[in-house]
């Protein structure tokens, strides 16, 4: 069995046996009301956490409007379960599930347009949100009683039902950060720029991580509904979605295991400190303030319990051979349209770009041949990395065409050239800094692997085999970088040098065509830029893709270009052979010097 399906059985077998041990506990009475109260309240407080948390800590988004989202869910399944007529044991899961549903739809209407927005303007308008929901329950007095409230509701209150709806729902959270589509919103919070040029659909992931957080909002609203009985519409106000945040912050933004703790600690501290009344919010408010400024990254920072993780090294220290076979896909999907015999990959014609009264860019023309290595060099500020933009789609050209193999790809989205076969590393490093070296390399596989969030997030159909295969593969790409044993290390630990090699993998990692390096050898030493040198040869040769260079070092330019296309004031100015380049008066008196 693989480790990821073996990971999948241990936590469900773990969640079957505290179940187990709750369930027994609460049959001998050793629970009474008031501290089935504290267990029920914890439970939804988690799943309020954790569903902020997939917006906040994970795609790095600050919202304050997620009480609005609750409330919208208590409402819709409260008035559900009241006018559907349907039985507890049908009507409650149903009305749950519309909860989440409603609470969705109203997360893809704000998100859309407010998810154009970073930073402040989101919070403002997340805020704004919520206080509007408010208004809008106490003035739809005819089907949400308005300021007095629903009353009435049919009680939930057994341990059981808010058992599952709390495990299903941090399962499933957990699973889909594990998945394809959870390492791409990761890679949107670490570097928006660096995952949109490895191939993910930025708006759309943005969108579908507010949408999913609203839904568990919702649930647990519906959760909240049915467990007190009625509903005030002051219960959801902008300190409650303070609370929420809080609990985020405390437990460490992009830890789940970190939400659920302190959705314990902040739900117990309250009523621990009650005898304390006159005195308990300030002394819980010193309490958040010395956390923030002694672990300022909160409880657990990025860091998930990992039961199969524990397990594994308790079986090492007992010498258990832990060996994982992997399985390998018959087929390797690709994504990127093939070249057209007899014509360029690349074709770049009288290609310019204006930023207001500025020309950048004017009138570059280029070719480039499958599997040949150009170098692009010029003055700074000459406009180099300007046309690297341009042909990755970062920038929309003014005028002129980019076509590959034949296909234009002006007016395409960053993610849609990289699907084309076009990528790139970047002047600055970007990688994704926080996560692995291995989920670097493997976010850049995202549009190889099919698999939809259904299936990563049930763990059905093709997921299994193409995670194995992305994992083989990426692992595979590293051993070519010599880095194979660094992959479970976090990229920002690494050397600069292989900091430098990991970007390379990372962009070949999406099955291009054409390689655009943007100054490889930028802060290296002489021996790096060597080493650096027989890399690009060695890239070149096995992946069999072009290769279009930015470098100041002559050295390396000379060394490995076939080509060289040099620019100046944004316009070529000369194209040559590297001894031509070497020779050519107007590149000696506009960049070589004598």
């Amino acid at each position: 069995m693989e480790k990821r399906q073996r990971s999948y059985a241990i936590n469900i077998v773990a969640l079957l046996v505290v179940f187990g041990a709750f369930t027994a506990v609460n049959n001998a009475g050793l629970i009474n009301k008031y501290y089935m109260g504290i267990i029920i309240t914890i439970g939804i407080n988690m799943i309020l956490a954790c569903s902020l948390n997939l917006v906040t800590g994970f795609l790095g988004e600050l919202a304050l409007g997620h009480a609005g989202f609750m409330s919208v869910g208590a409402y819709a399944a409260a008035l559900f379960t009241m006018r559907s007529g349907l039985d507890a044991g049908i009507g409650f899961p149903l009305a749950l599930l519309f909860g989440g549903l409603v609470a969705a739809v109203v997360g893809i209407l704000i998100g859309i347009p407010a998810l154009r927005l970073r930073g402040d303007y989101l919070a403002i308008i997340t805020l704004g949100f919520g206080e509007i929901i408010r208004i809008l329950i106490i003035y739809l007095e005819p089907l949400t009683g308005g300021a007095r409230g629903l009353l009435d509701i049919p009680r939930i209150t057994d341990f059981t039902t808010t058992y599952w709806v709390v495990a299903v729902t941090v399962m499933l959270l957990y699973a889909l950060i594990r998945s394809r589509h959870g390492r791409a919103i990761v890679a949107i919070r670490e570097d928006i720029v660096a995952a949109g040029a490895s191939g993910i659909p930025t708006t759309y992931y943005k969108v579908l991580a507010f949408t999913v957080g609203a839904f568990f909002a919702g649930v647990a609203g519906g959760l909240y509904a049915h467990y007190v009985g009625m509903l005030n519409p002051t219960k959801f106000n902008f300190n409650y979605s303070i609370d929420i945040l809080v609990m985020v912050v405390l437990g460490g933004m992009g830890s789940l295991t970190g939400s659920m703790l302190s959705a314990v600690v902040l739900t117990i501290l309250p009523e621990a400190l009650r005898q304390f009344s006159d005195y308990r919010m300030l002394l819980y408010s010193l309490l958040l303030i010395v956390m923030m400024l002694f672990k300022p990254s909160g409880l657990l920072g990025h860091y998930e319990f990992s039961l199969t993780r524990l397990l594994d090294r308790i079986a090492s220290r007992l010498g258990i051979d832990q060996a994982i076979a992997r399985r390998r896909e018959k087929k390797r999907l690709k994504s990127a349209t093939q070249p057209q015999p007899g014509k360029p990959l690349l074709t770049v014609s009288d290609l310019g770009i204006a930023f207001g009264g500025l020309q950048a860019v004017q009138g570059v023309n280029l070719d480039i041949q499958k599997g040949e290595i150009v170098g692009l060099i010029g003055p700074n500020g000459a406009g180099k990395t300007t046309v690297f933009n341009m042909l990755t789609s970062v920038y929309q050209p003014t005028t002129g065409s980019i076509e590959l193999n034949g296909h234009s790809i002006v007016g395409k989205k960053t993610y849609e050239t990289n699907r084309q076969g076009v990528a790139r590393t970047f002047q600055n490093i970007r990688l994704f800094k926080e996560i692995s070296v291995l989920d670097n390399v493997k976010i850049a596989m995202h549009n190889q692997a099919q698999y939809s969030m259904a299936s990563g997030i049930f763990r059905y159909g093709k997921y299994w085999g193409e995670e194995a295969e992305m994992d083989r593969r990426a692992r595979a790409l590293l051993e070519v970088f010599q880095m194979g044993d660094l992959a479970d290390s976090k990229a920002k630990n690494l050397p600069y040098g292989q900091q430098r090699k990991l970007e390379i993998a990372r962009a070949l990692a999406s099955n291009p065509q054409l390689l655009l390096l943007d100054e490889p050898a930028a802060g290296m030493n002489p021996i790096e830029t060597q080493e650096l040198m027989e890399t690009i040869r060695l890239i070149r040769d096995r992946f069999q893709v072009a290769i279009l260079l930015i470098e100041h070092d002559m050295s390396l330019v000379m060394g490995i270009c076939e080509r060289i296309v040099v620019l100046d004031y944004g316009k070529i100015i000369a194209t040559g052979t590297p001894e031509e380049i070497k020779h050519n008066p107007k590149v000696i008196g506009a960049y070589l010097g004598e």
